[in-house]
């Protein structure tokens, strides 16, 4: 017996082992056959023919007495995974394993199952025999599947091990497998469709507070502007007469005193309108960007300023107010343009003045419109016709409007050069910045004012006075002409805006119009009350020099700050009344709007544009009316030039 067996157990094997050998060798009464028996017979039909193979075998001598073979010890802790796996390599006629080689050794039917090779050959040759006593076919059969099988279709199977393997298991846990990765890609989808999704809400939910913050400033703007006219009216209103602290402003009997009654009427009743004519993309990309308009005084033509630090690209581009492109020009400049201006002469060719940040100023030859567009449908290009060394960073330019071949130019180091085009290697003279203090009109002594660049230059007509007016962060300055340089009195610089307190005002736009010989100049500044930053225009009247300067047009104060240093214009027209109508027009930033005042009328509101994106930032607005056209109006942002029509 062996260890770990019960007694049970060990009796138990023995009959076990001769109940299985009994099975095997009893068929219908058919005597059994002894392994000598079986290996002769085997032997004889193998050398017969195939006609042989069921011949009448010879009867067999009887059978010896079966000793009883002692089993191995089973283990009764064998899992069920190890009998599955001894069932599988098992020849299901003896029920023992099959070999590799030898008489037992594993072969195939033409069906496929897996039998030993005694086995079969055994079960076939019982299956001739019983088909010989019946008379019928002689043929054998499968034991498994019953399917017609002869001698001739054993086949021997060449293998070192053979395994069986649950291919139905196998093939579920594959299923499985893709199942699960269908899945996971499914879900995959989902989460970056998921993703995709919150980056959308999260751009929308940002846009939607920022316009949020927008329509809050814009309604405190309202809410300021509100309580800022209830405030006129009511000093209007008052009986007393002039409110203490209120400005020296003139009144609109006084401007217009020399007019018709009709005319004075119209101009207090008019109301201008602008139509959007044209929306004309000046950029794509991220890196480029629009700084500066600058209007044709004789065609109808707008150039704006284009930048592209990326391909070193730094130029203007035309825009015909009649279209809707807009057509970059070949200009020489390295860096940035921060001043342009066209020659306002009548006669003579039309130059283009251009100041640029790269210490240089560009003077190119436009051409002019063809007369026969049906000959010569395109305008010919700009060619460059000099190049003016200034040897520091270019923030402005002008051309004298008394010599064609004059031109100013504005730096950084606070220097106002005049260059003559017939030689333009040196300046033909220098005005210095005001280093230790200028002197301010009216007072009696020098004033102390900032250092800053140049970035506007207007120079007068000579028939109106002789001089020029440049501005800088400080405010505006009265510069002598060229000609009175060597008289000590008027070298000097004559500071002509009030600074503020301590210098709380900041000077960032200056404009001038011809025809109304006016002046605008605005500031950036803080209300000394609610130190809420606010903006401030002034508008002066020039038609008697610098005299009269002190006495201002129009005061307009705007509870905006100005942080993008966005330029503002002062522009004039006729009307379908034929009367001269003024109009001052600045960018609010805080409403991303473009606000229009009327210049002749102490500065009354009468017109706001919008349309303005929040991703746009307005830098320029310019208007003009041409001879014999219609007046227009231009805004720019960083990306988007706007043309209006005014009526």
């Amino acid at each position: 017996m062996a260890q770990g067996e019960t007694v049970a157990q060990a009796q138990q094997r023995p009959v076990i082992a001769h109940e299985r050998q009994s099975r095997y060798f009893a068929s219908d009464g058919m005597r059994t056959e002894t392994e000598s028996a079986i290996a002769s017979a085997d032997n004889t039909s193998l050398q017969n023919s195939d006609s042989d193979d069921f011949a009448e075998p010879n009867p067999a001598p009887p059978l010896p007495r079966i000793q009883l073979l002692t089993l191995p010890p089973v283990s009764t802790s064998s899992a069920p995974e190890e009998t599955v796996a001894d069932d599988r390599n098992t020849c299901s006629v003896c029920l023992e394993p099959w070999s590799i080689s030898g008489p037992h050794r594993v072969i195939s039917l033409k069906c496929g199952h897996l039998f030993g090779q005694s086995c079969a050959k055994k079960w076939l040759r019982r299956c001739n025999q019983k088909h010989r006593r019946k008379g019928t076919k002689i043929i054998g059969k499968c034991p498994e599947c019953n399917q017609d099988s002869e001698w001739r279709d054993i086949r021997p199977i060449y293998a070192r091990s053979i395994t069986a393997v649950d291919a139905e298991k196998l093939n579920e846990l594959q299923d499985e497998i893709r199942r699960l990765n269908d899945t996971k890609l499914r879900l995959e989808d989902e989460r970056a469709a998921l993703r995709t999704g919150y980056s959308e809400m999260r751009v929308q939910v940002m846009r939607l507070r920022k316009d949020l913050d927008e329509s809050t400033a814009q309604r405190e703007w309202l809410e300021l502007d509100n309580a800022s006219l209830r405030r006129k009216i009511e000093e209007r209103n008052d009986p007393s007469g002039e409110q203490e602290g209120e400005l020296d402003l003139p009144q609109v009997d006084d401007i217009l005193s020399d007019v018709p009654v009709t005319e004075t009427l119209n101009r207090i009743s008019y109301a201008p309108r602008m139509r959007l004519r044209a929306t004309i993309p000046m950029t794509s990309q991220a890196q480029e960007s629009s700084r500066l308009l600058v209007v044709h005084p004789h065609e109808p033509l707008v150039y704006a300023s284009y930048s592209n630090p990326t391909l070193r690209m730094h130029t203007l581009a035309q825009i015909d107010m009649h279209g809707t492109k807009a057509i970059l020009l070949d200009l020489p400049h390295k860096q940035e343009i921060r001043g342009a201006e066209v020659s306002p002469h009548a006669t003579g060719a039309r130059y283009m003045l251009t100041a640029s940040l790269d210490q240089t100023a560009a003077i190119s030859s436009l051409g002019s419109a063809p007369s026969d567009t049906s000959l010569v449908p395109k305008r010919s290009s700009p060619m460059l016709a000099a190049t003016i060394k200034v040897r520091a960073q270019c923030w402005s330019c002008a051309w004298d409007p008394s010599d064609s071949n004059v031109c100013y130019v504005g730096t950084t180091s606070a220097r106002v050069l005049m260059f003559d085009l017939r030689r333009t290697d040196v300046p033909v003279h220098t005005w210095d910045g005001p280093r230790d203090g200028v002197t301010r009109k009216g007072s009696a002594g020098p004033v102390t004012t900032g250092y800053s660049p140049i970035h506007t230059i207007i120079a007068l007509p000579g028939s109106q006075h002789n001089g020029l007016i440049a501005a800088n962060s400080s405010g505006l300055y009265a510069l002598p002409r060229s000609g009175q340089a060597s008289d000590p009195n008027v070298t000097s610089w004559t500071l002509l805006t009030d600074s503020g307190d301590s210098g709380s005002r900041s000077c960032y736009s200056a404009s001038y119009d011809t025809q109304m010989q006016c002046v605008a100049a605005s500031f950036r500044a803080q209300n000394t009350c609610t130190r809420v930053p606010t903006t401030e225009h002034e508008l002066y009247d020039v038609s008697s020099g610098f005299d009269t300067w002190r006495r201002k047009r129009s005061c307009i104060s705007v509870p905006s700050p100005q942080t993008k240093m966005a330029r503002t214009c002062v522009f004039s027209y006729m009307t379908e009344h034929d009367v001269r109508q003024g109009l001052f027009c600045a960018s609010v930033e805080s409403t991303r709007m473009v606000k229009t005042w009327d210049a002749n009328n102490n500065g009354r509101d009468v017109l706001a544009l919008g349309g303005v994106t929040a991703s746009e930032n307005i830098v320029d607005v310019k208007g003009w009316q041409w001879d014999g056209d219609m007046p227009m109006f231009a805004s720019l942002t960083n990306t988007t030039a706007r043309l209006y029509d005014v009526r």
